[in-house]
């Protein structure tokens, strides 16, 4: 890592918040051997637990591009195996580049980054979907003209097995066997009421499409419609958060995840939010940091408007006025996509069949007459679908954009290039 200063110099405070910055590694990635696609590397500093995305592209002529989180990389090198690349970083008046050097095994990437004095280790695995399902739902039903409300909360594990808990107002609920398949989510509840004395099990099965959830729960004396709605929808997405600082304005990134968790852009880190509240419109959390043996805490507190986040955000120097805009609604990518699918299309040359290959980590491959080529751009909202193909022919590159409609094990919709467009129907093969 270099450092040089530029037009002067700079406070000891904008120095160490520079150096801690340097400390949070990010490598994304695809597969064994296989670079191109999105990474996440964790990162443990001082007890704090610390993230970042890392972003590879190939190019036409083999050659590779990154970005480590928005910013670009340069030098980046990859021979199938040993991977480096280049990062700057321009904090005030100061200018800093970090050298990665290392290796992708096995489908992870490790290496070390930083300079001759320090260098921090860092592994990377590649960034995975969360399943549609997880996330906060609220369920209302009625059962004898009484209308119930309840809070059905799904978890990921590590493995992808899913759990949940409902939370209702009378009685004790144990949820067990949840299952999201196809767009389908099936669970077992067990119920226990100890005033009266009574035990009740049920099943559910529904239906997500995007932040709504349509199904029914079933028991022996009966069933009943039970729909629900994802909790936090105004506030799930990628929000640009600007503050007045000393230094001057400064922009950064809060994503919030379906499951209500979320990351603090830091310098091109990504440091995990907690204690996440949203009560009305009223929104609030916190954010631990720390460099050497120093460590300080940011939080904020606001009201949510709309596509507009206004608030404060609190450290030990200070409160600084925030005003964030949403750039980004995120929703849980549709685990279906997942696999293998047929596309077909016709031409003025006929019917085409290509194949389309989806990973679980969300990055893909798009296969025409034997030539296989990365897709980028991938994005699954709810229920639709986009994604690009990029190829050469005869030294020129030309773009495809696909455009549909995911229902179960089909797509439709059409493919658009600069000489218009056509429709395409797929099928999933597995």
């Amino acid at each position: 890592m270099r450092l040089r200063r530029r037009y002067g110099t700079t406070g000891k405070r904008l120095l160490g918040v520079a150096l801690l910055a340097l400390v949070v590694g990010t490598t994304q990635a695809q597969a064994a051997g296989e670079l191109a696609g999105t990474w996440r590397v964790t990162m443990d500093f001082n007890g704090n637990q610390m993230f970042a995305t890392l972003t590879f592209a190939q190019k036409a002529d083999g050659t590779y591009t990154g970005k480590w989180g928005s910013d670009d990389l340069s030098n980046v090198k990859f021979d199938g195996e040993k991977l480096s690349f280049e990062r700057t970083m321009q904090m005030g008046e100061m200018e800093f580049t970090q050298d990665f050097a290392g290796t992708l095994k096995d489908g992870k990437i490790s290496g070390t980054i930083g300079n001759d004095q320090f260098e921090f280790p860092i592994s990377a695995e590649p960034k995975k979907a969360k399943s549609p399902a997880v996330g906060q739902w609220d369920i209302n039903f009625n059962v004898m003209d009484q209308e119930i409300k309840a809070r059905l909360i799904i978890s990921e594990e590590p493995d992808g097995t899913l759990t949940a808990k409902w939370i209702e107002e009378q009685g004790e609920h144990r949820v067990s066997s949840v299952k999201y398949e196809d767009g389908k989510l099936t669970f077992t509840r067990q119920s226990t009421f100890p005033e009266m004395d009574f035990e009740l099990e049920t099943t559910y099965a529904g239906t997500i499409k995007g932040n709504e959830l349509t199904g029914t729960l079933e028991a022996e004396m009966g069933s009943w419609q039970a729909n629900g709605t994802r909790f936090g929808t105004p506030l799930i997405g990628t929000w640009e958060l600007t503050s007045d600082v000393e230094q001057g304005p400064r922009t950064t990134t809060l994503t919030i995840e379906p499951d209500l968790t979320g990351t603090y852009a830091f310098f091109g880190s990504e440091i995990p939010i907690r204690n996440l509240k949203l009560e009305g419109n009223q929104v609030s959390f916190g954010a631990e940091m720390g460099f050497g043996d120093q460590g300080w805490r940011l939080d904020f507190a606001g009201k949510l408007d709309g596509g507009t986040l206004k608030g404060q955000m609190s450290n030990p120097m200070g409160t600084n006025e925030v005003t964030g805009k949403k750039t980004q609604a995120v929703v849980a990518p549709a685990a279906s996509i997942a696999g293998t699918w047929e596309l077909t299309s016709e031409s003025p040359q006929g019917t085409r069949t290509n194949t389309l290959k989806i990973k679980p980590d969300m990055t893909g491959t798009y296969t025409s007459r034997n030539n296989e080529t990365p897709i980028s751009d991938l994005k699954v909202e709810g229920n639709q679908v986009t994604f690009k193909v990029t190829r050469s022919f005869n030294d020129q590159e030309f773009t495809m954009e696909y455009k549909a409609t995911l229902e179960g094990n089909t797509l439709k919709g059409e493919i658009i290039t600069e000489r218009g467009s056509r429709p395409f129907t797929g099928k999933k093969t597995d």
